[in-house]
């Protein structure tokens, strides 16, 4: 028995402990500017004696966006797009067979020069995904020594570009990508939004992720990926991702891989993003994704199920069943602490991350939710029924 109260102790406390590192981790991050581009990031002074571009120099960039039913997103996408800074730059938007208004949006801001439209039809080559099979043919359209793939439900910052490209150019890198701001509204958006986020970025420290000494550690952002031509021409394009479900993470591992110089940093004034409409799409959204995520594995599934069940539902149970009179009152005292611990960790990180801290209260509701979205995702991904947009994407 003393056995089973010191395993049951030390396990508790390990959740405490992850807690901690999770905020101590919120901290740090806001308080290091080391990956972190923002609109007051000043430009490089000079460039190193070797640099391939002279910052200052506007190399030219082709913005590469996708859109398949994209009518409620495409239009201010565009408008923030065609505003930028950059004296360099042209536009263009593949409508893949969109079934909305998209293309009528796109047709009328053809008046800018810098604008085009590619008309996407029928469905992709059967080894294809959609997306990947999108850019695959509108980057072949594209004449700039630079290439920005951008998704249609991203609002950019006018000077987003020209900082970005100030930052790739001064780093000599071959790849960027960017983690904007998560633009959630309503009751759905807010409550889920942020803990699957906070999920991926958990697992992904951007100190190991952008060091080239990891290949292994790979993640990137499909919603802002900025990539050297010749570096995107190296790697095959999106040849080399054509059935990852994770075509932006796919992409980073492969550059990587080919030793290529890659970043992933925070871009949270520069451009905001809207992924998911209400609960249906954040579901379907998610679903696509979140096994692929874990390398399709159950192992993981069931790791990562036990963690956030441990950290963000079994402090309240004991709570609850403490009050209850169901365990000894000390285990009542151990689920108040942490229940109170990780509300604070919560309000921490959203206030950080500029998300309503009232959310932060069902926190409890949302790992639930989370965990049942895993499991649905692996479970989905399994039998072939994740599809988004009316697509499979069952990848091989």
């Amino acid at each position: 028995m003393t056995a089973l109260l010191l395993l049951g102790r030390l396990m508790l406390s390990l959740v405490g402990l992850a807690w901690l590192l999770a905020l101590l981790a919120t901290w740090r991050g806001k308080r290091n500017p080391l990956f972190r581009i923002s609109a007051e990031t000043p430009p490089p002074e000079a460039p190193p004696p070797h640099h391939r571009n002279q910052p200052g120099a506007a190399p030219g960039v082709s913005v590469i966006i996708p859109a398949r039913d994209e009518e409620a997103n495409i239009g201010p996408c565009l408008d923030s797009v065609l505003s930028q800074d950059h004296p360099e730059l042209e536009v263009i938007v593949l409508d893949d067979a969109s079934s909305d208004a998209t293309a009528d949006i796109v047709g009328s801001r053809l008046e800018d020069p810098r604008l085009r439209l590619i008309r996407g039809q029928g469905e992709p080559p059967k080894d294809w995904l959609g997306k990947a099979w999108a850019l695959q043919r509108a980057q072949g359209q594209a004449s700039r020594p630079w290439l920005l793939f951008l998704d249609a439900d991203v609002t950019l910052h006018p000077l987003a570009l020209s900082r970005a490209m100030d930052y790739a150019i001064s780093h000599e890198l071959d790849l960027l990508s960017g983690l904007g701001r998560l633009e959630a509204r309503g009751f759905w958006e807010n409550l889920l939004q942020p803990v699957v986020g906070g999920l991926i970025l958990a697992g992904n420290d951007l100190s190991q992720v952008n060091d080239p000494d990891r290949p292994e550690k790979a993640m990137a952002n499909g919603q802002f990926l900025l990539f050297r031509r010749e570096a995107y021409d190296r790697i095959g394009g999106h040849q080399a991702v054509k059935n990852n479900v994770l075509d932006d993470v796919g992409l980073a591992k492969t550059v990587k891989k080919e030793g290529l110089r890659f970043h992933l940093v925070f871009m949270r004034d520069l451009f905001s993003c809207r992924m998911y409409r209400g609960l249906a799409e954040i579901w379907q959204g998610w679903r696509k994704n979140l096994f692929a995520g874990m390398n399709h594995s159950w192992l993981s599934v069931a790791l990562v199920c036990t963690g956030l069940f441990a950290m963000g539902l079994l402090p309240l149970i004991l709570l609850i069943l403490g009050l209850t009179g169901v365990v000894a009152v000390e285990w009542a005292a151990w689920g108040g602490a942490l229940l109170l611990l990780s509300l604070a960790a919560r309000f921490y990180m959203d206030r950080v991350f500029q998300q309503p801290a009232i959310m932060g209260l069902l926190q409890p509701l949302a790992f639930l939710l989370l965990i049942m979205l895993i499991l649905d995702s692996a479970l989905a991904a399994s039998t072939g029924r994740a599809r988004w947009k009316g697509r499979s994407v069952q990848a091989s």
